[in-house]
């Protein structure tokens, strides 16, 4: 059993972008292998957002593995051609070059939905209910502050949030455990009062599955 302390996790935005990159080709593997244009620039354990002809790819934020000049690997499992058709996964990607971290983060921290759905499928002559699987709610995380409006990530959220712009975000775990997720972004311009201190408060939902390293 190992039990990890959260003191000391890091939260970022991505704050800049690289170039728009092309994807002609992803494999079905158990580590998929994506082939982008010449100059793409991506190295090991940069983070990328993919937009995918393939749903369950489509917006996901991966950390980079092993670069092969224009072939890159990253650990998603897309073996099955049922959920991951071959020669349609291909599309479009871009680098976060630059994150911002967000400072002043109380320990309250909320994370909610992300529990399984189900469809109710018993029939009259069952003794007890079935159901199946079918999707999970969305993640939404709440990240609540001491307010400070004159910090540098205030106008990266800002933006990302007036814009409704799907923007990655990073959790650093202190044993070294990091999460990317995409996500639309909310930000309160409007403080409440906790212990006679200004508090503010981010919300985010993700757009697609995070993905933990």
């Amino acid at each position: 059993m190992a039990i990890t302390l959260a003191v000391g996790t890091t939260v970022a935005i991505a704050s800049t972008y690289g170039a728009t990159i092309t994807v002609s080709a992803i494999t079905n593997a158990s580590s998929m292998v994506a082939t982008f244009s010449a100059s793409h620039g991506v190295v090991l354990g940069d983070f990328v957002e993919f937009k995918s002809g393939w749903d369950r790819l489509n917006q996901r934020v991966l950390k980079a593995g092993t670069v092969s000049t224009n072939d890159v690997t990253f650990a998603v499992h897309t073996s099955s051609t049922s959920r991951y058709p071959a020669g349609s996964g291909t599309g479009t990607a871009r680098e976060v070059t630059a994150w911002t971290n967000i400072g002043q983060i109380t320990k309250d921290i909320q994370v909610g939905g992300g529990d399984q759905q189900y469809a109710d499928i018993t029939t009259l002559s069952d003794v007890i209910d079935k159901q199946i699987p079918t999707r999970r709610r969305p993640i939404t995380v709440t990240l609540p502050l001491f307010f400070d409006n004159s910090l540098g990530y205030v106008t990266t959220v800002r933006t990302a949030s007036e814009t409704a712009a799907v923007t990655a975000v990073r959790f650093t775990y202190p044993n070294g455990t990091v999460l990317g997720a995409n996500a639309y972004w909310s930000y309160q311009d409007v403080p409440t009062i906790v212990d006679e201190t200004l508090r503010g408060q981010i919300d985010m939902t993700f757009a697609a599955l995070p993905a933990v390293y």
